[in-house]
């Protein structure tokens, strides 16, 4: 006999909804799976009507949508658990997190329970945990981060710290909450006047006024695509989450007559600046996952690579490599999916490692850290909680090409390499893990690189160098993809050990055949302003004061004259390294 069961109601849900069965097979515990079909048009209602052939998948189908309550109270009724999951169907759970909500419910006496939701971007999604929505903590969350940066107190409760253990909250997500069928049954089960929206929140607080606590479990998780269901008809959403607004504030506050029409007015006028935002951004469908990718990768059971930092040349060519040998690959970057050149791999949010349970934690062997190297320290407990065994980091031949450089800017950048490099050996030495640090020069060859390409692109805008660079002095720019097949051969090659090597490009070009390559690249004859360098530099010292963090440092201006080239003997002889000749 299953021990819970699961309600998921569907609307248009499509390839998300088959997903959320296919985990929920999964769990440890039996199941009792009723899904209720609120009428959709997208063929869905057509693949429930095969899946409930299955067995413990039921079936219940309305002509029509009657609305994510009454769906609710109709799953209820069909089955005779002693506890009711309720979850959405763009929900993908762990093998272990039904059984983990079961088992928070049998030690506490609870009316209901919610688990850790995380977005398919991997941070922890509004509403999993939050207060009772009162004007005053509508009107905090209406302002966003100024809100926050106040220490105004909103109603959710994802900026403050996440507990180590259940704890009472006010309301927890109706994508993933368990409650006990006596709890449900007598408090009346949903209230059907909400069509969408607000009725989990109206549920909790009648269970708390019954005296049932509700609890929030934050060692449970669960995915979540917000809104998959929703996204083709953005203004009858809101429109119904605004009702449902209203609904509550006038059946739970005792406040003046006054303060509900000062309600409504903030309703109202909420509702008209949505509506101006959805119309004005246009292709706010397009912003909806198109896949569970994310989910997927990190649901499963083999080990994978982590990429950290996607806004990058480096990550551009090191995510498809790692996806064509059929490695799962997470990118973790504040960026988010649509900001990256990443199509091949999930990309998460940093928060996702941060917050996410220990059972949850997704099996990473393999890092490869392209974000600035002094700021991989900062998740050292996450890459030993994740099981980290070989690591690769890239650090810059800046920390000996700058070493002498009195520029106070360009101090700080050799400190903090220095700082980055000497964390992480002490980091793998200490907890046995296999580490290369790369020391490149100019990379070059993505979308995101600020040398090579913004000198390609001041030359297209202005068909001319702004000043006359010297002859003496000779750089070795080397391409992002030489160097994400250096990390990823390591990688495969399964060494141990502690290594440093400094890599370059293959040709050694003076300053003026660098500048003819870059002219002849965008289509132009090589033209530089008879401004010589000294006077740049001048330029440059006394604007710094004006621009600061904007402009070069005028040590840059001086090292032009310099050979910066490097010899990659060492790196052909440990790791069989073939750079490219430079094709800007």
């Amino acid at each position: 006999m299953a021990n819970v069961a699961v309600i998921i109601v569907n609307y248009n849900s499509g390839a998300f909804l088959k997903q959320c069965l296919v985990s929920l097979r999964q769990s440890t515990i039996p199941l009792e799976i009723v899904v209720v079909d609120n009428g959709s048009s997208d063929g869905s209602a057509d693949f429930i009507s095969k899946a409930s052939r299955v067995s413990d998948c039921q079936l219940i189908r309305n002509l029509t949508n009657l609305g994510f309550a009454v769906a609710v109270n109709q799953g209820v009724q069909s089955t005779t658990a002693e506890d009711v999951l309720l979850i959405n169907p763009d929900c993908i759970v762990q093998p272990h997190s039904v059984a983990g909500l079961k088992l928070a419910m049998q030690r506490e006496e609870c009316g209901a329970v919610g688990g850790l939701v995380f977005g398919f971007d991997g941070r922890e999604q509004a509403g999993c945990r939050r207060r009772d929505p009162t004007l005053a903590r509508s009107v905090v969350k209406l302002l966003g981060r100024w809100g926050v940066r106040f220490g105004l107190m909103g109603v959710d409760l994802t900026t403050e710290p996440l507990p180590v253990s259940p704890i009472q909250v006010d309301a927890v997500s109706g994508a993933f909450m368990m409650i006990h069928r006596e709890s449900f049954d007598a408090i009346g089960g949903m209230d059907e006047g909400y069509f969408l929206h607000f009725e989990d929140l109206d549920l909790c607080r009648r269970l708390r006024y019954a005296g049932m606590p509700v609890l929030f479990v934050p060692t449970v998780s669960v995915l979540h695509c917000q809104g998959a269901s929703s996204r083709e008809r953005p203004f009858r959403v809101e429109w119904h989450k605004h009702l449902g607004m209203c609904r509550y504030r006038l059946k739970f506050s005792q406040a003046p007559q006054i303060s509900h029409w000062l309600f409504r007015l903030f309703v109202g006028v909420h509702l008209i600046w949505r509506v101006c935002c959805l119309v004005l951004e246009g292709k706010w469908k397009s912003k909806m996952p198109a896949s569970g990718r994310g989910a997927s990768a990190l649901t499963t059971t083999s080990s994978g690579t982590v990429v950290l930092g996607g806004r990058n040349d480096v990550a551009e060519y090191l995510v498809p490599r790692l996806s064509g040998l059929a490695r799962t690959v997470l990118v973790l970057s504040r960026a988010g999916e649509r900001k990256l050149f990443c199509r091949s791999a999930a990309v998460l949010h940093p928060e996702y490692l941060d917050k996410v349970p220990d059972d949850d934690l997704p099996l990473l062997e393999d890092v490869i850290c392209t974000i600035p190297i002094w700021h991989l320290s900062k998740y050292e407990g996450a890459l030993l909680r994740c099981g980290v065994r070989r690591l690769v980091a890239f650090s810059s031949t800046s920390i000996t090409t700058k070493s002498d450089s009195m520029d106070q800017k360009e101090k700080d950048v050799v400190r903090r390499l220095q700082e980055g490099e000497r964390w992480l050996e002490s980091f793998a030495r200490s907890n046995d893990v296999a580490c290369l640090i790369v020391r490149p020069t100019i990379i070059y060859g993505g979308h995101f690189n600020r040398s090579i390409r913004l000198v390609q692109n001041m030359i297209r805008t202005l068909g001319v160098f702004p000043f006359h660079i010297p002859e003496n002095g000779t750089r070795q720019p080397i391409h992002a993809d030489d160097l994400a097949q250096m990390a990823v051969g390591w990688i495969n090659s399964k060494v141990t050990g502690v290594e440093m090597v400094s890599v370059a490009g293959r040709d050694v070009l003076s300053n003026r055949s660098l500048m003819e390559l870059l002219f002849r690249s965008v289509g132009r004859k090589l033209r530089m302003l008879p401004v010589r360098a000294r006077h740049v530099r001048m330029l440059l010292q006394y604007g710094s004061w004006m621009f600061r963090g904007l402009l070069p440092s005028p040590a840059a201006i001086d090292r032009l004259a310099v050979d910066l080239g490097q010899s990659n003997d060492e790196a052909i002889e440990k790791f069989d390294f073939a750079a490219r000749s430079f094709t800007p």
